[in-house]
This record gives structure tokens, C-alpha cells and sequence, in this order.
């Protein structure tokens, strides 16, 4: 696909809590975790990330897949099996030593552009997935693994139409205002707890807890670049070109 070409993925952003905290070699052991937790996941549901479009950046990916890469197995297998090895590897460790996630998901417009890949879905997945009650609960919840963000679209698309193991009921409705994004979300988490859902509430954090947490937001809600992609050539013309309704 050219740069400027139209096209729709589904778009997974994907970021470890408290990357910026630790010294040099314990990045590199959280780097080295990052990368095995979702290749053991794709390989134990059947996915290819190798053909998947990744933007590494240390402590997180954001990933553009191909059309076929079933979005049922991605949202539901593979969030799974990225849990289990959450739990498998955390399990025994020192609270400052587990990994922790959070994943976001979105499905929309997304194509090459001069400097890597422009467009809706990508934004918001990057939107998502940096919410701010979503890292006050990693803050608060020291023994929460993972917490799964869908967007709208895919929530009605993917869980609502009855082609996950989830049930409706357990994700929980959520109003993202980030930046200039503003709309609604589904989280998940096996985690989760009744009196986490005033963790979530659509609160301005300050600058401190910000700084806390040693991670950066995004810009505004509009078709952008998000940094250089690599990935094989292939795996961006099978992504695009799609349609979903």
C-alpha cells in the first residue's frame, strides 16, 4: 500500500506500568518480559506477529494487523493467554519486579503515511490505552495483571454479537475524555473489583500523578502519524483495503 492509500485494521496499543521507574537493566528485563508475553500468547492461540505492523518503543507496541487475523481470537484468546502469562511470570515476585499491562483495542481507519501510519483507529487506541483512571488503578491495585480497554466500535462488534467467551456483563462502560478525544469504552479485567469502578470515574489528574506514573500522553484527536512502523511489506498490503459494517 502507498503512503496516503485508504485503509481499516484493527489496531492494538499495548503499554507495561512503570517503565520509567526502573533502572537501565531492569528496562532491559521488562523489554525482554514485554516481547515474550505477547509472542508466547500468539503462538499458544495461533496468531502471526510477524505479520503484524509494530511500532516498538520500550515499554509498549502499538500494532497494526492484518485483515486476517480474526478479531474474536485477538480480543478474547490472546488477551487471555497474555494474561496467563502475566500471572505465570508475577507469580512470587516482588511488586516492583511483576509486569503489568494495559491493552487497548480499536478498529477504523488506518494507512501509511510520510512518517509511519495516520488515521482514526490509531489515535484512538493510543488514546485508550494512555487514560489516565486506567493508570490510577495499576497505582492503587498492586495485584492487578492486566486491564483490557476496547473501543466502542469493537465492544459492539466483537463481545456484543456473542463471538467471545466474555459476557456483556463482564466488561464495564466507561467515558474517555483524553486530550480531544472524547467517547465511550469497555474495560476488562479479571481483576477487577466493584469499588474500582470510582478509580474509573472521568477525573483530571494532576500534573504529580502524571509524573508519577512516568508516562507521557498523546496530542489531539485528529488522522495523525504515530511514529515510524516496521514491519513486512506484505503484512501492510494484507491489512488494508477492507471493509467492516
Amino acid at each position: 500500500m502507498k503512503s496516503g492509500d485508504f485503509g481499516r485494521a484493527l489496531i492494538m496499543s499495548s503499554d507495561l506500568r512503570g517503565y520509567g521507574q526502573g533502572a537501565d537493566k531492569r528496562h532491559e528485563t521488562m523489554q525482554h518480559g514485554f516481547i515474550d508475553l505477547h509472542e508466547n500468547a500468539a503462538a499458544r492461540t495461533g496468531l502471526n506477529r510477524h505479520r503484524w505492523v509494530i511500532q516498538q518503543g520500550g515499554d509498549g507496541e502499538l500494532a497494526v494487523l492484518p485483515a486476517d487475523e480474526p478479531d474474536p481470537l485477538v480480543v478474547d484468546q490472546y488477551i487471555r493467554a497474555i494474561h496467563q502469562g502475566l500471572v505465570d511470570h508475577n507469580d512470587g515476585l516482588a511488586a516492583e519486579e511483576r509486569l503489568r499491562l494495559r491493552v487497548a483495542l480499536a478498529f477504523g481507519t488506518a494507512y501509511p503515511s510520510a512518517n509511519g501510519y495516520a488515521g482514526q483507529a490509531v489515535v484512538e487506541a493510543s488514546r485508550l490505552v494512555d487514560w489516565r483512571p486506567l493508570k490510577k488503578i495499576f497505582k492503587k491495585r498492586e495485584d492487578m495483571n492486566i486491564v483490557l480497554i476496547l473501543s466502542q466500535r469493537v465492544f459492539e462488534d466483537v463481545v456484543q454479537q456473542g463471538h467471545t467467551s466474555y459476557g456483556i456483563g463482564d466488561f464495564h462502560r466507561v467515558t474517555i475524555r483524553e486530550k480531544e478525544f472524547s467517547g465511550s469504552a469497555w474495560i476488562w479485567s479479571p481483576e477487577f473489583r466493584p469499588e474500582d469502578l470510582r478509580l474509573l470515574s472521568d477525573s483530571t489528574d494532576t500534573k504529580a500523578d502524571d509524573q508519577a506514573e512516568n508516562l507521557g500522553t498523546g496530542t489531539s484527536q485528529q488522522a495523525e502519524v504515530i511514529n515510524n512502523l516496521s514491519g513486512p511489506v506484505d503484512a501492510r498490503r494484507a491489512v488494508f483495503g477492507i471493509g467492516r459494517k
